[in-house]
């Protein structure tokens, strides 16, 4: 009998057992790299549609990118925003949106068993931070480090003098008292009637209103009120999960100055009001904080009234030819009463009226687009003495010079005020004045800033059909 040799045979089996079992692996290989591959393209896709839907108006006003996590609706809810992330990354698996869905196959049949948001930063988190990092990064490319010294240099002069400090009205208040009290008691009855202190009259011009001085067309001035119980400065919060970590912000004094820029270039103010602003006085309403145009005017005019009031006084104390003449006109005034001893505090008074007289003339010019120093000189000086002492309170005799000069214009004002006032306070009066410009366009009548989200961070579970679970965490932001 033949003998014949299977070596071949044998030889075949073995190589093609390992032939199919290295075939065996590297698919499944390829299924589980697919796998995985799949869920971070998905997971991608689905927070970059997310992050899409940023609020058009809100970008549009105020080139800010935030989610309304309203979505149009008059609840905002950060669950919301969780189911949308979960529908955008169900459809992305499926491939039900494509427009040639015929031609999608999803060979490695993966699911999504949970999505969970772990972190949000809304825009009212770490008081407000949020919404000024947004702001800083805007005006960050539009503003001059020099120009940001310049304004450092102006509010180190208001700090350095107290000019925004020291109660100049009350001093004020006080010394007319003193004269008034003393005038009562050494005047003959005869001659009370033809007394007057200068300083009661300048007073009595203040406490009627100086709006109404330093306006040219007083009917003019904004009438428009909000109810401010409606807005973020004044409700409870949705809150967040605060700043997102990967993000730098350090929120100091360059920032706040950066902030300011943002504000004076994204609200109205008198003499530049915002078109179609839902209140006409928008940073004068951030640093007053009061229902109606009017009264937020009238304050931010009283808050520079005084600063001027301040620096005035100090430049006629330190100039030697005017206070000698000061000197000399409460000297001739208490000599025609007969009573020198009342001289001392008759230059009290009239320092103080002259100097408040040239800040309501001040005040006008700012308001009508003129400049003002914050620390004048002796050519920069309006009125002169007698004028100040007959000084009726027009407006005309306010309004002496159309000469160019040289100082500072309202709106720089305004930026020295805003950087001495708490800037969480800021923020969130300029989110007030944000929500009430968006509630006024179509659809955004429940909008509100601490449903506004910049950021997010998901925990997201995939399964398999063969019982594998994937987990895959990412953030994303603007």
């Amino acid at each position: 009998m033949k003998t014949v040799d299977g070596y071949l045979t044998v030889f075949l089996s073995l190589i093609l057992s390992v032939m199919i079992s290295l075939c065996l692996v590297l698919i499944l290989g390829a299924r589980e790299n697919t796998r995985r591959m799949e869920v971070e393209c998905v997971t991608d896709i689905g927070m970059n549609n997310i992050l899409a839907e940023f609020h058009r108006e809100l970008l549009n006003q105020y080139n800010l990118f935030f989610i309304d996590t309203s979505y149009g609706t008059e609840n905002a809810s950060y669950k919301t925003t969780e189911a949308r992330l979960k529908d955008y990354l169900e459809r992305n698996l499926s491939g039900d949106d494509l427009f040639l869905s015929f031609l999608y196959h999803n060979p490695v049949k993966l699911k999504v068993e949970d999505v969970v948001i772990t972190g949000l930063s809304a825009a009212s988190d770490e008081k407000g931070a949020v919404f000024r990092r947004q702001a800083v990064e805007v005006m960050y490319q539009r503003v001059g480090i020099s120009y940001l010294k310049q304004i450092e240099n102006w509010v180190n002069t208001v700090s350095k003098y107290d000019l925004n400090t020291r109660d100049i009205l009350a001093e004020c208040r006080n010394a007319t008292a003193d004269l008034e009290e003393w005038s009562n008691e050494a005047l003959p009855k005869e001659a009370a009637a033809d007394w007057k202190n200068p300083g009661a009259e300048v007073l009595s011009l203040w406490d009627a209103g100086i709006l109404s001085l330093v306006v040219k067309d007083y009917r003019s001035i904004s009438t428009q009120s909000a109810d401010l119980t409606k807005y973020i400065s004044s409700r409870k919060l949705l809150a967040g999960t605060g700043m997102n970590p990967a993000v730098t912000f350090t929120d100091g004094l360059w920032e706040q100055l950066v902030f300011q820029e943002y504000i004076l270039a994204y609200t109205g103010h008198y003499g530049m009001e915002k078109e179609n602003g839902y209140l006409q006085y928008q940073t004068e309403y951030i640093l007053s904080g009061n229902e109606t145009d009017s009264e937020n005017l009238k304050d931010v005019v009283n808050q520079i009234f005084s600063i001027r009031t301040v620096a005035n006084l100090l430049y006629l104390i330190s100039d030697e030819e005017r206070m000698q003449l000061t000197e000399a006109a409460a000297t001739a005034l208490a000599a025609l009463f007969a009573l020198p001893e009342l001289a001392p505090l008759l230059q009290a008074v009239i320092v103080f009226a002259w100097a408040m007289v040239e800040s309501i003339s001040d005040v006008a010019k700012l308001l009508r687009g003129d400049r003002v120093p914050l620390l004048k000189s002796g050519k920069e000086w309006y009125y002169e003495i007698e004028e100040a002492l007959a000084f009726d309170g027009s407006i005309e005799q306010a309004e002496k010079s159309d000469e160019k000069e040289e100082g500072l214009l309202y709106e720089d004002y305004l930026r020295i005020l805003l950087c001495f006032q708490d800037k969480v306070t800021t923020t969130f009066r300029l989110m007030d004045i944000v929500e009430m410009d968006i509630r006024q366009t179509e659809g955004n009548e429940s909008f509100r800033m601490d449903g506004c989200i910049d950021s997010i961070g998901a925990d997201i579970k995939y399964s398999a059909t063969d019982g594998r679970q994937y987990d895959i965490f990412r953030s994303y932001g603007y």
